[in-house]
C-alpha cells in the first residue's frame, strides 16, 4: 500500500467519524492482527503486535516468545540458541519479539475482510470515545438541535450530529412546546453504556440548570468573585437564588442582573419566560429569611428552633403585603423555605397582636420587655381601631411601634423560656444529687407499710347425703363440653345450690372456682331453624337435670359459683343451646 494512500484513508476514517488519528490506527493495527490470526495458526491467546509506518506504508507483524532451554510448547516458547541469533544477551525466562511478517502481507489480505473488520472496530471505538467524551460532560449545560417531538419526550442532536440524547416529557417545562431543528441549552443529567452505544438523558427542569447558565452568563461566578448559595425553583414559574460576594466591594445581586437587567433577561429568555428572583445572602437566618420572601416587605422574623429537624421562622408582614409573601398558591412562601432552610409561618400584623398581647399580660414578661411595656395600651389601641375599621391600612408611626412591641416581647418570652429550662434542669440535677435514704431506714418503712392480704379461695363442701358413686371420677372424653369464654359479672345460686351452701362442712371437699374456658377451636355450627315449636320440660325434669348437672360440675372440679355468660355469638336459637348444654344455658339466660 503507498504512502499517499495509506495516510489519506486514515485521514479520511478520522475526519468522517470526527474521532483523532491516534485512535485510528489503533483499530486498523487489531484489525491486522486479526487477520493475522485468520491467515496463519497463530491461536487467539498469543500476543500479536502490528506495526504499521504511516511514512513508508509498510506493515510488520511480531510474535511473543518466552525463551526457555527446552521447547515444550513452540507456539509460546523458543529456545536459548535461536533466541542468540535473533538477540545475543538474552536469557533463559525473558520475552523476546520474533518478526513473523508474511510475503507481500499487503497485497495478501482479502480487502472486503478487512474493510468489515476495520469498520466493525471503529464502531466499538466511536462508541467508546462518545461514552467517555459525554461522561466528563455529565453535569454541564449541552448544546443541541431538536430532531422530533414524540408523545414521551423529544430526540436531540447533540456534537454535531454525531450522538443522540433524550430529553423525557417529564423533564420538559410546564407549557413549553418544542419545534423540530430548534436549537435548544439542555442540562445533561445523566449518561448510561448501553450494547448500542451511549444512553444521554436531558433536563430543562433540574435547578442546577440555572446555575450552569449563571456560570454562561456572568463572568463573575465563573471567575470565583461571586457564590451561588442556593436555589429554589419552581420550573416554567419561578425561581429564587441566593448569591453571595467573595471578596469585598462587589455587588453580587447587580453582577448578576447585569447593566438594565440584560443578564438575566437573556436567562428568563432562554427558560421560556421563568421569573428569577436574585436574592443577597446573609448569614443571619432571620435577615436571610426576610430577604428570601421578597417582593414582600417584612415587619419582624422570629425564629423557633427546638432542634434541627424543627426548625420554625414565624414571619409578621402588613395586613397588605400578606398576599405578596404568600404568592400565588403559596409559590412564593414555598421557595422561600426550600431556599432558607427553615419552615416559614407567615402571619399579618393583626393577627401578630391577637398572638402576642395576652402573652405579655404576665407580670414577669412585662418586667423583661423594660421600656417597651409602655406599647402595650398603644397596640391594644391601634389593634381594636383596625379591627373595627376593616381595610384601614397601618401607618408609618404604627409600623414602627408594631415592630418595636413584637421584637420586645420575642426577646422577653425567649428569655423566660431559657430561664424555664435552666430551672428545670437546676431541679433535676438536685434530684439527682440528693441523699440515698439508709437501708435501716428503708426497711423500718417498709415494715409500716400495709402487707396486702390475698383473696381467700371460694371453699364448695358437699353433702354427705350425696351418693359415693356419683363422686367416682368420670373421663371428660366421654361428655364433650364446648369451651366457651366466660366473664364474671354476679353470682347466681339455684334452690339446689342454696341447700348445698347449708349443708357445707359436712364433707370438706374443696373444688376451685371455674374463671374461664378456652375459645372454641372448632368452628362453631350454624344456628339450626327449628320446625316446630320446642317442647316445654316439666318440673321434675328441670331438678332431675339440675341435679345431674351439680354432680357433674362437681365431678370435673368446677366451682360452686354460677357464672353468666358473655357470648360472641348469637345463641337465641333453643333447639342448638338444648343440644350443646343439655337446656343449662338457656336456663342461665333466662336467670
Amino acid at each position: 500500500m503507498a504512502k499517499s494512500e495509506l495516510l489519506l484513508a486514515v485521514n479520511q476514517i478520522a475526519a468522517d467519524r470526527n474521532l483523532p488519528r491516534e485512535v485510528v490506527l489503533e483499530v486498523l493495527k487489531g484489525a491486522l492482527a486479526t487477520v493475522f490470526r485468520r491467515m496463519t495458526d497463530v491461536g487467539s491467546t498469543q500476543a500479536v503486535d502490528v506495526e504499521i509506518e504511516l511514512e513508508t506504508g509498510q506493515v510488520r507483524v511480531f510474535l511473543q516468545k518466552t525463551v526457555v532451554e527446552t521447547v515444550e510448547d513452540p507456539r509460546h516458547e523458543i529456545s536459548l540458541e535461536e533466541a542468540r541469533r535473533i538477540r545475543p544477551d538474552v536469557r533463559v525466562g525473558e520475552t523476546i519479539r520474533l518478526d513473523v511478517t508474511p510475503a507481500n502481507f499487503a497485497q495478501r489480505i482479502a480487502a472486503q475482510n478487512v474493510r468489515q473488520i476495520i469498520l466493525q472496530r471503529i464502531r466499538e471505538a466511536e462508541r467508546d470515545y462518545l461514552y467517555r467524551y459525554f461522561s466528563e460532560q455529565e453535569g454541564e449545560i449541552v448544546h443541541g438541535v431538536v430532531q422530533a417531538i414524540t408523545p414521551h419526550g423529544a430526540t436531540v442532536l447533540l456534537a454535531q450530529g454525531r450522538a443522540e440524547a433524550i430529553l423525557p416529557r417529564n423533564q420538559m417545562m410546564p407549557g413549553e412546546k418544542l419545534q423540530p431543528h430548534q436549537r435548544i441549552r439542555a442540562y445533561l443529567a445523566e449518561v448510561r453504556q448501553t450494547p448500542r452505544g451511549p444512553e444521554l438523558i436531558l433536563s430543562r427542569t433540574h435547578k442546577n440548570l440555572i446555575r450552569r447558565l449563571l456560570e454562561t452568563e456572568v463572568p463573575e461566578i465563573y471567575n470565583g468573585l461571586v457564590e451561588i448559595k442556593g436555589i429554589a425553583r419552581e420550573p416554567g414559574q419561578r425561581t429564587k437564588v441566593a448569591v453571595a460576594a467573595t471578596q469585598p466591594n462587589i455587588d453580587a445581586v447587580g453582577a448578576c442582573i447585569g447593566q438594565r437587567g440584560m443578564r438575566i433577561q437573556n436567562l428568563v429568555h432562554e427558560l421560556g419566560g421563568e421569573k428569577i428572583d436574585v436574592i443577597e445572602w446573609h448569614p443571619d437566618p432571620a435577615v436571610f429569611i426576610a430577604k428570601a420572601l421578597s417582593p414582600a416587605r417584612v415587619l419582624t422574623v422570629h425564629l423557633f428552633e427546638e432542634k434541627r429537624s424543627d426548625r420554625t421562622a414565624q414571619v409578621v408582614v402588613p395586613d397588605d403585603q400578606l398576599s405578596l409573601a404568600i404568592g400565588r398558591e403559596g409559590l412564593n412562601a414555598r421557595l422561600a423555605a426550600r431556599l432558607t432552610g427553615w419552615r416559614i409561618d407567615i402571619h399579618s400584623l393583626t393577627e401578630a397582636l391577637e398572638q402576642w398581647l395576652p402573652r405579655v399580660e404576665d407580670p414577669e414578661l412585662q418586667e423583661r420587655m423594660g421600656m417597651a411595656a409602655q406599647l402595650i395600651p398603644v397596640m391594644r389601641e391601634a389593634l381594636a381601631r383596625h379591627k373595627a375599621q376593616a381595610g384601614l391600612p397601618w401607618s408609618a408611626e404604627e409600623l414602627r411601634d408594631a415592630r418595636v412591641f413584637l421584637e420586645a416581647a420575642y426577646q422577653a418570652y425567649m428569655a423566660w423560656r431559657e430561664a424555664e429550662r435552666a430551672r428545670r434542669k437546676a431541679r433535676k440535677e438536685a434530684r439527682m444529687e440528693a441523699p440515698e435514704v439508709p437501708a435501716e431506714a428503708a426497711e423500718k418503712t417498709a415494715e409500716k407499710a400495709p402487707v396486702p392480704t390475698e383473696a381467700e379461695p371460694i371453699r364448695v363442701e358437699i353433702a354427705a347425703s350425696i351418693p359415693e358413686s356419683t363422686l367416682e371420677a368420670e373421663p371428660i372424653a366421654e361428655r364433650p363440653e364446648p369451651a366457651l369464654e366466660l366473664t364474671v359479672q354476679e353470682s347466681i345460686n339455684t334452690p339446689a345450690e342454696e341447700e348445698m351452701a347449708a349443708m357445707e362442712g359436712q364433707e370438706g371437699l374443696h373444688l376451685e372456682p371455674e374463671v374461664e374456658f378456652s375459645e372454641p377451636s372448632l368452628p362453631m355450627p350454624e344456628p339450626v331453624v327449628p320446625e316446630h315449636e320446642p317442647v316445654e320440660m316439666g318440673e321434675d325434669a328441670e331438678d332431675e337435670e339440675e341435679e345431674e348437672e351439680l354432680r357433674r360440675r362437681k365431678k370435673a372440679g368446677k366451682g360452686k359459683e354460677r357464672r353468666r355468660v358473655r357470648y360472641e355469638i348469637d345463641y337465641e336459637d333453643e333447639t342448638w343451646l338444648r343440644r350443646m348444654r343439655g337446656g343449662r344455658v338457656r336456663d342461665w339466660l333466662e336467670e
